[in-house]
């Protein structure tokens, strides 16, 4: 059936058993596909017939689909032109795991974070209006994606506006682990509230089976009555009370009442939302039974290149964060971790289960992430927010408002920091160097190897006077010969010289040290000198450490992770420069753009993080 089955034209031809056997099918081109490449698994396996039903009756690309967040966005794109790509899904130059305009009409947006695609189809819908354009605009977001109190701010518009926005809830009690909150807590509550349901299709049975001459006219009279039954049965909820219709729970794997549901609101010119229950994982038992585990899984590797077997995913940055700051804690307890929804990715599951009185998952909520650790910290907790570099920027205005101004005693531990793997666009750590240098009070520390990052841990929570941000990228943790961290205790904003040379000085920055190291051994071979200075401190940087690297005739090449505008290298250029205007100066670093989908080393490599292109960049600064 999914051979036939390119685009939704091509969709609507079929029946309702045609339809069940494409939804089989297309489970285990997931299963088939998806855990030999890599991606979102379980989100996408639970949304197989809600993504059918919605094609079946919508006219997409005319009515527009935005998925929230966008993991769960592999099945339509299944279905709309894009099933061959599969064998590159999340590849360089292959399919993207997100929705992206550049790749489909059928993408109106790009989608990676949470909670925005409200706020997307209140615009949407609100131009529509003005254009006279009549076409649906539908939402599908998770219940996880409620937890973020953007989305809350769209639902005042458009009950305010009553602007025609369909939104899909599809409620599994997931986000990547299990829901937590009163949000979640309150679609339990909804999801159990079925006495009314029950009533419904048990008359609905008795009346056409035992009357049936006169019983669907019956039927079809209570039908038209069911919101005044449905008013004894339940109170009204959340939605109803903001003047959104509201219709639910429905069973999101049952495609027949899908397509009943989805038919009877198409074009219904009002805001409405269809309360959808799945499973997360639907269909594939190792997933259904560990959904969080087989929410975003690896292929062949982590990286897809080999750097990171599956067997040694436990000695990523991540793992070494969180066994780190189980040991302090054993000490110190005032440390408290907090995590947006993100405890196994931050490496803080176990952590969570050694100390669940200290620990705290906010749900998608990363500007509640920062204002939350400030009230533990002024009560004299120590609080750890851990959290990705990518999502951080969420709570920007609460780390310059609150956090900066306050000079909070909160550690940010920033997980897939510089270029990450696999996500494209919107999830790239690129950007935290250059827009925490420009808040007051912030230290922003840099490790360069897996022991940096431990001394690194317990230097920041034995002074925490201030914010301070430790980051490190979704990577094997290692450490690298010919460094030994270790001999060299912390100073705040002093780097280290790791080796002496000559001819040249080139200044690290975070794990690239690695390759720094390697183009130095590679140098000497040529009889040129390099001094390598591993930075350690994005902020402050001491004026020493300026004084030397404008002091002499060496040129300097400076490397950095993270987006040119605002970060360590245009910083230390300018300052060199105005110290010694004849300096040769030159850096490595990301350009003004949104680094695309690639391994890791493949990125590296695209941005010249390279040994080979370090050795490249000394030539010239030596002819």
């Amino acid at each position: 059936m999914l051979e036939s089955v390119n685009f939704p034209e091509d969709l609507k031809k079929l029946n309702l058993k045609d339809l069940s056997v494409l939804a089989c099918e297309i489970r285990q081109f997931l299963i088939d596909n998806v855990t030999r490449t890599g991606g979102h698994l379980s989100p996408n396996l639970g949304v197989v017939e809600l993504t059918i039903a919605l094609h079946y009756v919508f006219d997409a690309p005319a009515d527009d689909i935005i998925w929230d967040v966008g993991h769960q966005s592999y099945v339509h794109k299944i279905l709309t032109g894009r099933k061959s790509c599969f064998d590159k899904l999340r590849m360089k130059n292959g399919l993207k795991g997100y929705p992206c305009p550049d790749e489909s009409i059928y993408d109106p947006v790009h989608t990676g974070h949470s909670s925005t695609s409200l706020s997307i189809a209140a615009g949407m819908a609100r131009a529509k209006i003005i254009k006279g354009n009549v076409s649906n605009t539908i939402a599908v977001i998770g219940d996880g994606s409620f937890t973020g109190g953007m989305a809350y701010e769209a639902l005042n518009t458009i009950s305010h506006d009553n602007l025609p926005v369909i939104i899909i809830l599809n409620n599994n009690g997931m986000s990547i682990s299990h829901n937590v909150g009163g949000i979640t807590r309150y679609f339990k509550k909804l999801q159990t509230s079925r006495s009314y349901l029950r009533f419904k299709r048990n008359l609905e049975s008795i009346m056409i089976r035992r009357i049936p001459m006169v019983g669907r006219p019956i039927v079809g009279l209570l039908y038209g009555l069911k919101e005044r039954i449905k008013s004894i049965m339940i109170q009204k909820n959340f939605f109803e009370d903001m003047g959104i219709s509201y219709c639910g729970p429905i069973d999101g794997h049952n495609i027949k009442k899908l397509i009943e549901t989805f038919r009877e609101i198409k074009n219904i010119n009002k805001s409405i939302i269809i309360h959808v229950v799945t499973t997360k994982g639907k269909g594939y038992k190792p997933s259904e039974d560990n959904p969080g585990h087989f929410h975003g899984i690896s292929g062949i590797t982590v990286n897809g290149d080999g750097s990171i077997p599956i067997n040694k995913e436990d000695n990523s940055y991540s793992k070494v964060f969180g066994n780190t700051l189980i040991q302090l804690a054993k000490n110190d307890p005032a440390i408290f971790a907090i995590t947006a929804a993100m405890k196994t990715g931050t490496g803080l599951k176990e952590f969570a289960d050694l100390y669940p009185d200290r620990f705290t998952d906010l749900g998608i909520a990363e500007q509640h992430a920062v204002d939350y650790a400030l009230g533990l910290s002024l009560r004299g907790e120590k609080p750890v927010v851990a959290i990705y570099s990518t999502f951080l920027q969420r709570g920007f205005d609460q780390l310059i408002h609150d956090a900066g101004i306050s000079k909070a005693r909160i550690l940010f531990c920033l997980d897939r920091a510089g270029l990450v793997p696999g996500d494209g666009e919107t999830h790239q750590g690129i950007f935290d160097i250059s827009f925490l240098r420009m808040i007051p009070h912030f230290t922003i520390m840099l490790p360069s190897c897996k022991t940096e990052l431990c001394m690194m841990l317990e230097f920041a929570l034995s002074n925490l006077n201030s914010p301070i941000a430790i980051r490190y990228p979704k990577d094997i943790a290692q450490d690298y010969s010919g460094y030994n961290a270790l001999k060299y205790p912390i100073v705040i904003g002093e780097g280290i010289k790791v080796t002496d040379g000559k001819d040249a000085v080139i200044v690290s920055t975070g794990t690239l040290l690695r390759e720094a190291l390697k183009a130095e051994k590679a140098c000497k071979k040529n009889n040129i000198g390099l001094e390598i200075i591993n930075l350690r401190f994005a902020k402050p940087i001491s004026y020493n450490i300026l004084l030397h690297l404008a002091g002499d005739g060496r040129p300097v090449l400076i490397i950095e992770e993270g987006v040119s505008n605002g970060g360590i290298a245009e910083y230390l250029a300018n300052e060199i420069l105005i110290k010694n205007n004849k300096k040769k100066l030159d850096c490595i670093t990301i350009p003004e753009e949104f680094p695309s989908v690639g391994t890791r080393k493949e990125l590296l490599n695209q941005y010249q993080f390279t040994s080979g292109e370090i050795v490249k960049r000394i030539g010239k600064l030596l002819r």
